[in-house]
């Protein structure tokens, strides 16, 4: 086993303390710092900053009020400049009409530098469309329209961004329709469904020949859940939740045990359509590529103890649905084999009261998504994916292997003020490459050590 190369870069928080009651006061915040291992030959190191605040004002009028939450991070990609990115950033205007209960009522929010908060799927690993335009000649914002009442729910939201056309040389307004909301049949039964359309605007390549070939989208959502007895919140997995908007929020909030029993599952699906570019057509046609995830979790608390299991599939065109395709905006070869990603996580942990913490393990296997024949005249090679356009080429010949990843976990609540997350993780991943020259000063994949470690902590703080 080669030693890793560990980095510690450091991330800071400021954002959301648990809404507060018109008496207190408007505005509370989080604080929270963040050292994280990255992979260095991948990511790189660097050190960011993540703030978040939101507050509201009083009543404006019987039942009215206005809504803020401030979120953005601030970053080092490279050795000089800094990056500024909005984190789901929002204003809201919020009406319970008199005899309404609390919680319910009417939203109207502007998103107005991203979209990300708006999205298809419901568990973060197969959700999609977070941000509906890929080519974006600006910010993509979004108007969103809520309805709240104590057994359902329905939304309407439209996105909307300057997108690049290559067929007329300049920007055009695109938007994207997003709708759905959720049903409590039962107490305990919860059935959800979303749906989208769009068009992401036209496809590079038929464009810049003078042909007008659009990247139309349509899909659907649904999911159910299943609960019993007192809630079971997340798990201590921060690697795999890191890029969710509401990432901090949800792990901020302290788990609570009564010393009951509670249980969930949830289960839900995907499928979608995209409008791409069939490849080897003279001239450029457009074929319809279908994709598709899904995902089952379950969650068990008695006492002070909890376990978590998560299976999720993904297609290789619904993992590269947003990019969108690959090569960028073309469909796969006809004869191009095609491989999901399936991956399944197992976790437990046990609540020690008197110290506050919640020591656990867990257990990652993941088979990654790859593709062979992705282009004409291109070696028969497997391609390993691991998010979108996230890839490795493999040497001729080999082939995918599992991945497998286990996790030690601990959670430190210290009072209602202060907590701590940690993970520590080792990973065996035999599908690392990289390109070095052979002897004839010709680039090959050659594979990596597969063996690293990751430290991951998060220090919480609420004033």
């Amino acid at each position: 086993m080669t030693a890793p190369l560990l980095t510690l870069p450091l991330l800071l928080l400021l954002g959301q303390a648990p809404e507060s009651t018109p008496a207190e006061a408007p505005l509370q915040a989080r604080l929270s710092f963040q050292a994280l291992d990255e992979d260095i030959d991948r990511e790189g190191s660097g050190t960011s900053f993540h703030a978040a605040l939101e507050g509201h004002t009083p009543e404006l009028a019987s039942g009215l009020r206005a809504e803020a939450t401030l979120s953005f991070f601030l970053s080092t990609p490279g050795t000089q400049g800094i990056s500024l990115q909005d984190f789901g950033s929002n204003l809201r205007l919020r009406y319970r009409p008199s005899g309404w209960e609390s919680g319910e009522g009417f939203v109207v929010a502007v998103h107005p530098l991203s979209t990300s908060r708006l999205y298809m799927g419901f568990t973060w690993p197969v959700s999609w469309e977070r941000q509906a335009f890929p080519r974006r000649t600006g910010n993509e914002s979004a108007l969103e329209l809520r309805l709240s009442r104590r057994r359902w729910e329905a939304f309407v939201a439209l996105k909307s961004a300057n997108v690049a056309d290559d067929l007329v040389l300049e920007s055009s307004r695109h938007y994207a329709l997003l709708a759905g909301g959720f049903l409590d049949v039962t107490p305990e039964l919860r059935l959800a469904a979303k749906g989208t359309v769009l068009n992401r605007g036209q496809i590079p390549a038929a464009a810049i020949q003078g042909i007008e070939l659009d990247v139309p989208v349509r899909g659907a959502s649904l999911g159910a859940v299943w609960h019993r007895g007192e809630p079971v919140g997340n798990n201590v997995d921060l690697t795999l939740y890191s890029g969710d908007p509401t990432f901090f929020e949800r792990f901020f909030q302290p788990e609570t045990y009564t010393g009951g029993f509670g249980a969930s599952v949830s289960l839900e699906g995907s499928f979608a359509s995209q409008g791409l570019l069939a490849p080897g057509t003279t001239p450029p046609q457009r074929s319809t590529q279908t994709s598709g995830a899904g995902a089952l979790e379950a969650r068990v608390k008695q006492g002070f103890w909890r376990a978590h299991a998560l299976a999720y599939v993904r297609t290789l065109g619904f993992l590269q649905m947003d990019v969108p395709g690959f090569p960028p905006h073309q469909d796969f070869l006809d004869d191009a084999e095609t491989r999901a990603e399936v991956s399944g996580t197992l976790s437990s942990d046990y609540h020690l009261q008197a110290w506050g913490l919640t020591p656990g393990l867990l257990l990652r296997v993941t088979r990654p998504a790859s593709l062979r024949n992705a282009l004409v005249d291109f070696p028969a090679r497997d391609i390993v994916f691991r998010g979108p356009n996230q890839l490795d080429i493999l040497p001729e010949g080999e082939v995918p292997r599992l991945v497998v990843t286990v996790k030690a976990t601990a959670r430190w609540d210290l009072g209602t003020v202060a907590g701590v997350l940690a993970e520590v993780s080792y990973t065996h991943d035999p599908n690392r490459t990289r390109f070095e020259d052979d002897l004839t000063g010709v680039a090959e994949p050659v594979f990596q050590p597969a063996n690293a470690v990751g430290v991951n902590v998060l220090l919480q703080a609420r004033f």
